[in-house]
């Protein structure tokens, strides 16, 4: 990533992160994009993302007027949520086969 002094400053000046020009990430269809393909893995970078805002930043990014965004935001860590809870009760499951197995074996032998 490439970074640009802000216009005025020498190449010797000092730069501080608001005086730097970062390209973004990923621009709104990229994530719409990124969603439609890929609805778990975009709800599981959603939840994380979510989780290393500031709460004063969270209420800052979804006030004025964004009860829809917020919404949304809310359904996408609900679906992360439900794919997990599905993922423990596979693991649960897969942990029992795995005892009866074992005591086949054991009775084996």
């Amino acid at each position: 990533m490439r970074l640009k002094a802000a216009a005025g400053k020498s190449a010797g000046d000092p730069v501080s992160a608001d005086t730097c020009d970062f390209p973004p990430l990923l621009d709104w269809n990229e994530v719409l994009q990124d969603e439609r393909e890929d609805r778990l893995g975009f709800a599981r970078r959603a939840t994380f993302a979510l989780l290393t805002q500031s709460g004063a930043g969270l209420i800052e990014g979804f006030g004025s007027g964004n009860q829809k965004e917020l919404e949304g935001a809310m359904r996408v860590v609900a679906l992360f949520q439900a794919h997990l809870q599905e993922m423990e009760r596979f693991a649960g499951i897969a942990e029992k086969r795995l005892q009866h197995v074992a005591e086949a074996l054991a009775a084996a032998d």
